[in-house]
């Protein structure tokens, strides 16, 4: 009856791991950086500095995650088309279009904490 479980549960706790592992690097990285830039003097060029950097870094994963997603949308809806598509492929296949999505924010905020954790 659930033969299908076991597949769907690995890749749904695959996407859980990388949740629950961006999100514990998040906070790292937001903590560091209010260190940064909540200066008794204002923001200083160091602050300056990694705000710039904050900003171009996420426009940079929202484009490289949507350029992924779409990709991956474009292999499902292939394999839909040509008809190699059973019912529970449904879930998988949005499982891994939002994973491709997430992937390069989850590669980001994760260099960001080790980078400045290293401080």
């Amino acid at each position: 009856m659930f033969w299908y479980l076991p597949r769907f549960t690995d890749s749904a706790l695959s996407a859980a791991t990388l949740s629950a592992s961006t999100a514990i690097a998040a906070s790292v990285t937001i903590a560091h950086r209010m260190a940064l830039m909540a200066t008794p003097s204002g923001f200083d060029a160091a602050g300056q500095r990694e705000a710039l950097r904050m900003v171009s870094e996420k426009l940079a994963a929202a484009t490289e995650g949507s350029f992924e997603a779409a990709i991956e949308t474009g292999r499902f809806m292939m394999r839909s088309a040509l008809g190699q598509v059973s019912p529970d492929d449904v879930a998988h296949g949005l499982m891994a279009i939002g994973v491709a999505a997430a992937e390069p924010a989850a590669r980001t905020v994760k260099a960001n904490a080790r980078r400045l954790t290293r401080r």
